[in-house]
């Protein structure tokens, strides 16, 4: 039913898509696709297909039925937990300069930050008015006729103006010491995750006590140091085999794995299936 009312085309979708002058990504992500507790600069906005996904923003969980709506501000941390693989979400990322690079419209940046995240917040109205608006988006994106870009635009605009005309608005929360430094390390991964990193390599890196570094992380983001580095570079790996011909052994060496025998096997660990198998069935 979600998916009529977007006019989604089944499948048309899955893999993340960006131009390098249109700084927009759209995809159709699965249950199987989680993600731990991280942070980027685009606004994030998820469209619930079908079932059932939990995504935690700033510590606190959000349910992401079907026809719901959930807006994640820029640099805001989150995660997506795993659910059932049948799960779908549409997700939409678009980065503020986008919107708001123009001084005339700097001060309002931070509109999507300001507001309640869970469309169960919102009027029935203006639900049905931001539904439009990415039912509207995915269309012109997925066909890109003439002034599609043009559009798009026009409809992140007017999402900008139903956030600070129309949506609950939340009191502003200070950020606590601790995200600050979680920014650090979360930052300090993304540059050097394919670099024979270690807990302890990374905490003398930044300055801090290797025991202090992994109670924060796990506190956190639910994950260990460990895991979530291998988080990293098992995403690396996939988007490699999917998209890139290069022999698998390369794909554990490029991916910032030690040894190809510690590849194949986290590699089975989370998908179910051998890094060969997987590039066989995202490339056919």
């Amino acid at each position: 039913m979600a998916e009529q009312q977007m006019g989604l085309i089944r499948d048309s979708i899955f893999e993340p898509s960006t131009l390098d002058d249109f700084p927009i990504r759209i995809t159709v992500a699965t249950g199987a696709q989680a993600y731990i507790y991280h942070w980027h600069d685009a606004v994030e906005i998820l469209y619930g297909l079908e079932g059932c996904t939990t995504v935690g923003i700033m510590d606190r969980p959000y349910q992401l039925q079907e026809s719901d709506i959930l807006v994640i501000g820029a640099g805001e941390n989150h995660c997506l937990f795993p659910s059932d693989y049948r799960a779908r979400r549409l997700v939409v990322m678009v980065e503020p300069s986008f919107l708001f690079g123009q001084k005339a419209f700097a001060e309002d940046r931070q509109c999507f930050q300001q507001i309640e995240k869970h469309s169960a917040l919102w009027s029935p109205e203006s639900k049905e008015k931001v539904r439009d608006c990415l039912s509207a988006i995915y269309r012109e994106y997925y066909r890109q006729e003439k002034g599609w870009k043009e559009h798009i635009f026009g409809q992140l605009m007017l999402l900008a103006s139903i956030a600070l005309r129309e949506l609950p608005k939340t009191e502003p929360k200070r950020r606590p010491q601790q995200d600050d430094v979680l920014r650090q390390i979360l930052a300090y991964l993304s540059e050097h995750y394919l670099e024979q990193l270690t807990l302890e390599s990374c905490a003398a890196s930044l300055g801090f006590n290797p025991s202090y570094l992994s109670s924060l992380f796990k506190q956190k983001t639910g994950a260990s140091f460990h895991q979530y580095l291998l988080n990293l570079r098992l995403n690396k790996a996939e988007w490699l085999l999917a998209h890139s011909e290069i022999p698998v052994a390369l794909v554990a060496e490029e991916s910032g794995f030690a040894s190809d025998k510690t590849f194949y096997r986290v590699f089975r660990e989370k998908y179910g299936i051998s890094p060969t198998r997987y590039r066989k069935e995202r490339q056919h």
